[in-house]
């Protein structure tokens, strides 16, 4: 019977191409698990189907199985596994011998702890292993691969418990398909991202192309190194950093949807102020209408640009903390660069002219801590 069952599993998981990586670990889980809970024969068909896995991956060689990857996941399966029967049997035989009336609570109850012991003893396992082989894990990986261990190894229990031996093989052919068919699904949801990001490109392409002029790169780009330059003074994680410089490097991507006359902003009437002004709230339309290619976090950073520090800003009338610190980091930026280039129509002043215009805005305008930052950093 044994050996029928392994035949009907290996033939079960033939398929024309090989299977691709992401099927690999849960897999060995499943079937590590199997040789564990339902026995030596077990432990053979396990031994069996690894090598059928491993052998059918892309790139893998015949000795791939000895791998130290390869040994650990089974490993970790394995003693997992004995975690999992271990809190399970105990629980199981109090559950069977309680009345009626509280068996399903105390179901429930079972189901949960032998979950949190499998859970904590793979993550102690998994925590072990990338130490041994000095790489990094977090918290969050371990909690990931901790709730699928306990998921996998449960219901592989339940469905041997009402299905037999055939039950469980049958689980693995299942478990198999359905990561094939997520493997297909995430290429097909990448190509559509793919083609999403191709339209974006050409419509961010067609934009950018109307602002290509040297001083307007010009102006950008030091716009740029001064925001970076303040926010790393500042300390400001990673993260937030990077979305800052790329933010003051798209700060005026929305001057594109401007009429060509208005978009230094100079010489308006009022309504052509009013017009210049939205160019912040074109600039994060235009992001959002990009999310395949730009991190849409940088949209509110450059629709809020022109927020004054007292409130009197466009377009919401935010004031002080309430104002994205990298939007209020732009504008001190794009004012200060703005003074001493003359780029939006002024005359041009040297840096302690420009540093005392700044801060005859401080409070008002402009973030009083951030021009006195701009200050330091300057002299």
């Amino acid at each position: 019977m044994s050996v029928i069952i392994v035949a009907v599993f290996l033939v079960a998981m033939e398929r024309p191409t090989r299977t691709a990586v992401s099927t690999v670990a849960p897999l060995t889980a499943i079937l590590a698990a199997s040789g564990v809970a339902l026995g030596p024969w077990m432990m053979v068909l396990a031994a069996i189907a690894l090598l059928t896995v491993r052998f059918r991956v892309d790139g893998s060689k015949i000795n791939e199985f000895l791998t130290p990857i390869s040994l650990g996941q089974l490993g970790i399966a394995v003693l997992s596994s004995y975690a999992l029967i271990e809190s399970w049997q105990p629980l199981h035989r109090l559950t069977a011998s309680t009345p009626a009336l509280f068996h399903s609570a105390l179901t429930f109850f079972s189901v949960l702890v032998v979950s949190m012991v499998t859970q904590t003893v793979n993550n102690v396992l998994v925590y072990v292993y990338f130490q041994i082989n000095e790489r990094p894990v977090l918290l969050s990986q371990l909690l990931r691969v901790g709730v699928v261990a306990s998921i996998y190894a449960y219901i592989l229990v339940a469905i041997y418990t009402f299905g037999g031996i055939i039950g469980a093989t049958i689980f693995y052919v299942v478990v198999a398909q359905i990561k094939f068919l997520q493997d297909i699904l995430g290429i097909t949801v990448q190509l559509h991202k793919l083609e999403k990001a191709q339209s974006q490109a050409q419509a961010l392409v067609r934009d950018l192309a109307r602002l290509t002029d040297t001083e307007t790169v010009e102006f950008s780009s030091e716009v740029q190194n001064i925001s970076q330059m303040m926010a790393r003074r500042l300390g400001m994680p990673k993260k937030e950093l990077e979305l800052t410089v790329l933010a003051a490097a798209l700060h005026e991507i929305g001057k594109s949807n401007l009429p060509a006359r208005l978009r230094k902003g100079v010489d308006l009437n009022q309504k052509e102020t009013a017009q210049y002004l939205t160019f912040g709230r074109w600039g994060g339309l235009m992001i959002r209408s990009a999310d395949a290619l730009l991190p849409p976090e940088i949209a509110d950073l450059i629709e809020f640009q022109r927020e004054h520090y007292d409130g009197t800003g466009y377009p919401r009338g935010l004031q002080e903390d309430a104002i994205p610190l990298p939007s209020r980091i732009i504008a001190v930026a794009h004012q200060y660069v703005n003074l001493l280039t003359g780029y939006d129509g002024c005359e041009p002043l040297n840096k302690p002219k420009a540093l005392a215009r700044l801060r005859e805005g401080s409070g008002t305008l402009y973030d009083p801590k951030l021009v006195s930052l701009l200050d330091e950093l300057v002299n």
